[in-house]
């Protein structure tokens, strides 16, 4: 069953399980790609015109500008999911994003993939001929929970992730309500080897484009090392292991890494387990849609030491021990020992303010004003020594 979804055109995999963008061409099953009658940035060297009249995101630079209002909240498009995928195409992302799907299913919740990966994603704010802005619509426009499933090629999120998550603040200012937590949302992050820490900034980099509108019910790291103490989801309803921290696999030959912990599952077993634990999020996800937003509860795993908001587990240390912060949500914390273990006693007063919320997002962009006002008075001296440096550099 086909449906038409303005540009693109949706897959509907069974009843109201998973839609993926497609083109007209049907060249390769889920491609989405623009429609030719609209035209495309190669073919006609412009955005198509009904890019440049989406509500609250800009035009193309070079096109007649005009004012757009900021719009009263979340278009309503219906019950549903929509998922960013921001690996490659039919790559483990995307899988994952279908068993999600799966389970959102059972609750008769539909998901729309957006296949980032098969779109055209330009770099710099200002080069806005190409999806982004449809993209960032979808996202952060539409009434729907999020999915957000990004692979981590080194240590953190991918750069097609950035590149989408980089050049949202523009429709961030246009419509400061995004920042009201009214929809939920989930992180998928997919890591290669992840032993020893290899994948830890996937998902805090992740929840930076989450947090500024969404309410995070489920998060998972997969690390394909299989190694349960560097995957916290296989430690479901068991306590947290306590040897993590003690031996890297650094220092371990390979063929001892099965073993130092104790036996490990095999790889086809734990992929079971790593699709099953997406169905659950799938299903966490569903279910938190129908809830009053604050009624809605995180149903990931925890993380040990870990940030009440956004429930990373990795802390700023602006000055010294034993205050901390998450360098997410900036909630502040201090380190306490307790029987021996250490402990965050979160600054919970924190949670109404954080800074990607709403209040904080007005207070950022009032200070940001008063500064530049203030910058504004030595503007000529800085363009001065700014433009010596150019001029009497030889590089």
């Amino acid at each position: 069953m086909f449906a038409l979804n303005r540009r693109k055109l949706l897959e509907v995999l069974g009843k109201g399980t998973a839609a993926v963008g497609v083109g007209f061409s049907f060249l390769g099953a889920g491609c989405a790609k623009k429609e030719p009658e609209m035209g495309t940035a190669e073919t006609t060297g412009n955005v198509p015109a009904e890019v440049t009249r989406r509500p609250g995101f800009p035009q193309q630079r070079g096109t007649p500008r005009r004012e757009v209002k900021a719009l009263p909240g979340p278009i309503d498009v219906g019950r549903k999911i929509i998922a960013l995928c921001c690996g490659s195409e039919n790559g483990n992302c995307e899988t994952f994003i279908r068993a999600a799907a799966m389970g959102a299913e059972e609750f008769g919740v539909e998901t729309e993939i957006i296949r980032a990966a098969t779109l055209k994603i330009n770099l710099l704010e200002g080069d806005t001929n190409d999806d982004v802005q449809w993209i960032n619509e979808k996202t952060l426009l539409e009434n729907v929970a999020l999915i957000c499933a990004v692979p981590c090629y080194h240590m953190r999120a991918n750069a097609l992730f950035y590149s989408i998550n980089e050049r949202m603040a523009t429709g961030l200012r246009q419509n400061p309500w995004i920042n009201k937590i009214t929809r939920v949302g989930a992180v998928i992050g997919v890591g290669g080897s992840g032993y020893d820490g290899w994948a830890c900034l996937t998902n805090l980099s992740t929840e930076i484009y989450m947090q500024h509108s969404r309410k995070i019910v489920d998060q998972v790291q997969y690390c394909f090392c299989g190694l349960r103490e560097w995957n916290l989801w296989m430690q479901q309803g068991k306590p947290l292991t306590s040897n993590t921290h003690k031996q890297r696999v650094l220092d371990t030959d390979y063929k001892d890494t099965r073993t130092m912990w104790g036996e490990q599952v095999g790889f086809a077993e734990w992929y079971r387990m790593a699709i099953e634990r997406a169905k659950q999020l799938g299903r966490n996800v569903a279910q938190a849609i129908d809830m009053p937003i604050e009624q809605v509860e995180y149903k990931g795993e925890a993380a040990g030491v870990e940030c009440p908001q956004c429930h990373c587990n990795i802390l700023l240390i602006p000055e010294n021990l034993p205050y901390v912060g998450c360098p997410v949500c900036w909630i502040r914390g201090t380190i306490v020992v307790e029987n021996g273990k250490m402990k965050v006693d979160w600054n919970m007063k924190d949670l109404e303010t954080t800074r990607l919320a709403y209040a904080g997002q007005l207070h950022h962009g009032e200070w940001l004003q008063k500064d530049g006002e203030r910058r504004q008075k030595d503007q000529d001296v800085y363009d001065s020594i700014r433009e010596s440096i150019f001029s009497n550099s030889k590089a």
